[in-house]
């Protein structure tokens, strides 16, 4: 087996495959300029992070609403622990 180029039918089979080369080229090249836009990059990264924060802020009205709905709840079981801990203490020591 070789590595030969394979060659073409004819002309119009070359012009077709110059024209493939020259469109992946410019994609190529379209792609090496987007990735050396530093700024571009760089505001794209801002505004993903702007759109991140503001759904993370949008959840704690939510998040402190239920936390204040069980307050009392969390209040008792944090008081029955403390309980339970002196309790034991207070066995383990006679």
């Amino acid at each position: 087996m070789t590595d030969e180029p394979v060659s073409p039918d004819g002309p119009e089979q070359l012009r077709a495959e110059i024209e493939q080369t020259r469109e992946e080229l410019g994609r190529t090249a379209e792609q090496l300029v987007a990735k050396t836009d530093v700024k571009a990059r760089a505001q794209a990264k801002v505004t993903d992070l702007t759109e991140r924060a503001k759904d993370a802020t949008s959840q704690v009205p939510g998040v402190l609403k239920q936390a204040r709905e069980h307050r009392t709840q969390v209040i008792i079981a944090v008081g029955v622990l403390v309980a339970l801990g002196v309790g034991v203490r207070i066995w383990t020591r006679r």
